[in-house]
């Protein structure tokens, strides 16, 4: 099970591995958040967004027949959204600067969604 407590530690890994990370959300996938590490009055709709953009993409992925979607990236002028299925429920999103490294970036996520996969003791709905 995912509980708040993990995102923090998720947080703190994708920050020192990767540089440039603004801000890290674990949401559900009906857009409720389960962590988000900027302050409070900056949370509004960010898990809701991520999911959003999450249910586009696999929405995507089912329409062309290219599988599931495990991730998604958002490119913007001032950085990127990175966006990673943990598990049925749960999504993993880091917003990135412009500068960074967008593959290094999609990694980082992916290997982070993995540790959670594991702690919430699922996989991937097909």
């Amino acid at each position: 099970m995912i509980v708040p407590k993990h995102g923090l530690i998720s947080a703190a890994r994708l920050r020192q591995s990767l540089a440039g990370v603004r801000r890290v959300i674990i949401a559900r996938a009906d857009g409720i958040a389960l962590y988000d590490d900027v302050p409070l009055a900056e949370r509004d709709g960010g898990a809701a967004l991520t999911a959003a953009v999450n249910g586009l993409a696999a929405t995507v992925a089912t329409s062309f027949t290219l599988g599931v979607a495990g991730a998604n990236i958002t490119l913007a002028e001032q950085g990127a959204l990175v966006v990673c299925l943990i598990d049925a429920g749960h999504l993993l999103a880091i917003l990135v600067d412009a500068q960074t490294d967008l593959t290094a970036a999609l990694r980082a996520a992916g290997a982070e969604a993995e540790h959670l996969r594991a702690l919430s003791n699922t996989r991937i709905a097909s």
